[in-house]
């Protein structure tokens, strides 16, 4: 059962991801060209600063999926409704702190982008836009957590796939109308709401949570531990953007973002498929099934390393050509940054590799031991950053990334193998070079092809194909030749998940 949800998640997962990445590519494009780079820089600026600000609700979301999976597997509905409310209550707690906060950052971003726009635009943006985080954190959030730890992650994914395709619409069709950005952003932060509203009452109906409990805040005791680990991996995963708007501009900051999109698509649609997976996991920690809990994740490990590989291997040669036609008809900034892109994509690589090792820490409930070491992956990414940005711009932004990234994947790997599944830790440094021998065999390859060159989206996806191609059979001969006994177990546990 736990293999045929993991895999209905996983489709239902692909199937959401790929309705982001098409519309996370339409929409900044089409801002792109109707209003231009200074336009899309600034979106994609106040985006990043409410990100910050929502950190409060950070280390609640973690710690309420942890706390869910012993009551979901025994049907405890009313520690549930009590796990809920606690977690609800307290997000409502931190709401007013983001509201202030919101109003704050209104009045004082706007001063550091006064040369492009003036005060009144963009605090009215920012205040516009912070409606759309509002309601994901501090309307649904709450109930989100309980699909997600019941293995029932189609459900969200259906939410926001529908959420996704109809504020994308409504903003294209304001964009063509003429509107001005106030109005494509309010639509958004509208959609949002409405979607938020529909989740929690989507939710009590189908879990039928009760309503005459109390909270309990001891249920998410470690939500101030979690909120830590939070913080630290946001400034390493989001810090970047606010260190170009604040020493470059808003130009640079378009630069990054157009790069961003296509590095956070493929880690979005790798951990699509992951996610749902986790919670099994969840689920054999809670019932203490240790020796099909690590002959489990030695198959997902695999799946992980295949899939990554396959993905970044496609991503290193096809991101220049896409970036080339993506921006083609934008001459007010050079948009082709060959170094930026590759250290970029390997920050993205040890972000997702890390996945399967930060998943069990996180299902196990080990948040203050990985408190610490966040931290310090924070401080690596800050520093480097800060200090290589003067010389060498976005592209030292991107260096520190991949430092602090790298460090963090390191030290998730050895926790796991030394306190939750005890192995040792060159099984993972000889699936990581493999992986990466893998990488430029792929990309050694795709230099003897003579492939046309991509003037246009249709000329570049046919070339994407050709390289997939060359990637799935670089993955499947490594896989075949060194991990021989994990692929049949793969593929005993994909043929029954399919028939059931």
């Amino acid at each position: 059962m736990r293999a045929k949800k993991a895999f209905v998640n996983m489709l239902w997962g692909l199937a959401y991801e790929a309705v982001t990445m098409i519309c996370g590519f339409i929409l900044p494009r089409l801002i792109l060209m109707y209003f231009g780079s200074q336009y899309n820089g600034v979106t994609s600026a106040i985006t990043q600063f409410l990100g910050v600000i929502a950190l409060v609700q950070a280390g609640i979301s973690g710690v309420t999926i942890a706390a869910l999976y012993k009551p979901l597997a025994e049907g405890n509905t009313y520690q549930i409704s009590v796990i809920v409310k606690s977690t609800e209550s307290f997000l409502r707690r931190v709401a007013l702190f983001f509201i202030g906060a919101v109003m704050i950052s209104a009045c004082v971003y706007p001063f550091l982008v006064i040369e492009e726009f003036d005060w009144f635009f963009t605090a009215s943006l920012f205040v516009i836009m912070s409606l759309s985080t509002y309601a994901f954190y501090f309307i649904g959030y709450a109930y989100q957590q309980l699909p997600n730890a019941d293995q029932q992650m189609r459900i969200m994914h259906i939410i926001n796939t529908v959420k996704t395709i109809t504020y994308t619409a409504m903003s294209a069709l304001l964009i063509f109308l003429g509107f001005g950005i106030h109005a494509v952003k309010l639509s958004t932060s509208v959609v949002y709401i409405l979607a938020a509203l529909f989740t929690v009452r989507y939710i009590k109906r189908k879990y039928k949570l009760e309503k005459n409990v109390k909270k309990d805040y001891s249920t998410i005791k470690q939500r101030w531990d979690n909120f830590s680990l939070h913080i630290a991996s946001f400034i390493s995963a989001n810090s970047a953007i606010v260190w170009i708007s604040v020493f470059m501009n808003v130009y640079a900051v378009s630069v990054y973002t157009v790069y961003n999109l296509v590095t956070s698509g493929v880690i979005y649609t790798f951990r699509s498929i992951t996610n749902g997976i986790n919670a099994a996991f969840g689920n054999m920690l809670a019932k203490d099934e240790q020796d099909l809990l690590r002959k489990n994740f030695n198959i997902y490990e695999q799946v992980v390393f295949a899939l990554v590989t396959f993905l970044f291997g496609v991503t290193a040669v096809m991101i220049l050509p896409f970036v080339s036609v993506y921006t083609a008809e934008v001459t007010d900034v050079n948009y082709i940054e060959p170094i930026f892109a590759y250290i970029i994509i390997g920050a993205a690589f040890f972000s997702c590799i890390r996945v399967p090792y930060e998943g069990l820490v996180t299902a196990a409930g080990h948040f203050r031991q990985m408190r610490n070491p966040a931290f310090i992956e924070a401080i690596i990414n800050t520093i480097v950053s800060i200090a290589l940005i003067f010389k060498l711009g976005i592209v030292g932004v991107a260096i520190g990334t991949l430092a602090a990234y790298t460090y963090r994947t390191l030290l998730y790997t050895v926790y796991m193998s030394r306190n939750i599944i005890k192995r040792s830790f060159l099984l993972f440094i000889k699936r990581l070079i493999m992986s990466l021998v893998c990488i430029l065999v792929i990309i050694a390859v795709s230099t003897l092809i003579p492939l046309s060159e991509a003037n246009d989206f249709f000329t570049w996806a046919f070339n994407a194909i050709i390289i997939s191609l060359v990637a799935v059979l670089t993955v499947l001969f490594a896989e075949v030749v060194f991990y021989r006994n994990d692929l049949i177990g793969l593929t005993k546990l994909l043929k029954t998940a399919i028939k059931k």
